[in-house]
């Protein structure tokens, strides 16, 4: 004993104590291992995302028909297309799906380049024009007045992707000819329903719009011939 202090001459350690210490650094091993590992981990994460595909944002517009050179129509009927009204479940730019009887999607990474009412102004009317059933076809506003008023009201506006395996562009419009110019104001000539489903290859955003484009031309190819009969 030195200084009222007594040393303790620690001996070897007992079985208990080694075994206590042996079961420490086990338990510690896994956590040093991850601790290890996670920045690799975090290194793959990383690369992995840098080589995905970036998702790209695709712009479509509705197709025209090429001018045709068709002959106008005898007479002095000039049409100009008044409005063209698009349902306000699709007046959006964003392409939208029907995924269900009551449920619709729209696509974040694909839409029209203008609003839909005017994507289609655009492609009617030149099928218009090629029709060779007026003597003229003029824009809203033009220094040549129209006599008679054409409104198209499109009730229909999707890819409907209900059916995994049978995907379709559907098209629906209402079309309404007018006469004008008289004392009574304008005379209801014509007005009619037309509708198409075009089946698609594919459920992408692409094939639907080619589908629309189809389905126009078919809509058109018909109603230019009932507006040419009811003029």
């Amino acid at each position: 004993m030195i200084g009222g202090s007594s040393l303790t001459n620690r001996g070897p350690a007992t079985g208990s104590s080694l075994r206590w210490q042996h079961e420490v650094a086990r338990t510690r091993r896994p956590a040093r291992i991850a601790l290890l590992l996670l920045p690799l981990a975090l290194l793959f994460a990383f690369t992995g995302c840098l080589s995905r595909p970036a998702l790209l944002c695709q712009t479509f517009a509705l197709q025209s028909p090429a001018p045709t050179g068709a002959a106008a129509a005898k007479g002095d009927c000039i049409l100009t297309l008044r409005t063209v009204e698009v349902s306000s479940l699709f007046q959006g730019r964003s392409l939208a799906y029907r995924t269900g009887a009551d449920s619709y999607e729209l696509d974040a990474y694909a839409s029209f380049l203008v609003p839909p009412n005017r994507a289609l102004a655009i492609p009617l009317c030149a099928y218009l024009r090629n029709s060779g059933a007026f003597q003229g076809v003029v824009e809203p506003g033009s220094l040549l007045v129209a006599n008679t008023f054409l409104e198209v009201h499109v009730g229909e506006l999707y890819g409907d992707f209900r059916q995994a395996d049978k995907p379709a562009a559907v098209l629906s419009i209402r079309l309404l000819l007018f006469r004008g110019g008289n004392q009574k104001g304008p005379e209801l000539l014509f007005q009619k329903d037309y509708s198409r489903s075009i089946a698609l290859p594919a459920k992408t955003a692409a094939a639907v719009v080619a589908g629309w484009d189809k389905a126009l031309a078919e809509i058109m190819a018909e109603a230019t011939s009932d507006l040419a009969a009811a003029k």
